[in-house]
């Protein structure tokens, strides 16, 4: 049992060893394209599944029926701070019986957000594992990124001058990027 241990022991050392041309972490493994490549059909395919998103949502959501909805709840609130600041207990009495009305009226509208989730989250799972299956797996380097990001990027690359990305927090950074700009162009923000 111990020279088995041993034997694994060694052979953890022996792939962990560093040479110059090759770096210690499990990033390490390039996709099978190329890096400016890969790292583009990544970016190119959270942009295009981030626009099935909004076009979902634009289906989905009635976006005039959240913001008038959001509009009122910002109002009823400012009311009621107003009133609390003033200590008008018969208006706060008032504001206590139309808040639940409120808050049920704001639950009905926030359900079609949950829909838009519920629509496209099985497809987006299966574009990302068929992404990653394609470029050869979760935690293969499709990036390098000239500024260390903590938590995002593994090792500095002397010959590329960067840091390793793997396509898990490349897809990551590249939806959630991309995602903002997309809601304000779809104009599906509130």
């Amino acid at each position: 049992m111990n020279l088995l241990a041993a034997g694994l022991l060694a052979a953890n050392a022996t792939t962990t060893t560093s040479t110059t041309s090759t770096t210690t972490t499990a990033v390490t493994q390039l996709a099978k394209l190329p890096i400016p490549e890969a790292t583009f059909l990544v970016t190119l395919t959270a942009i295009a599944l981030g626009i099935v998103t909004q076009v979902v949502t634009r289906r989905v959501v009635d976006l005039n029926a959240e913001r008038r909805m959001r509009a009122e709840v910002n109002a009823f609130n400012k009311e009621k701070r107003e009133a609390t600041a003033k200590g008008d207990k018969v208006k706060l009495e008032k504001m206590k019986k139309r808040e639940l009305q409120m808050r049920q009226e704001q639950a009905r509208v926030s359900t079609a957000r949950f829909k838009v989730t519920a629509i496209t989250f099985v497809p987006l799972l299966l574009v990302y594992y068929l992404m990653a299956d394609f470029l050869g797996g979760f935690s293969v380097l499709v990036a390098y990124t000239p500024v260390p990001i903590p938590y995002f990027a593994g090792n500095f690359i002397q010959a590329s001058g960067g840091w390793e990305v793997s396509l898990f927090w490349w897809y990551f950074l590249s939806s959630f990027t991309f995602s903002t700009m997309l809601s304000k162009l779809f104009h599906t923000t509130t």
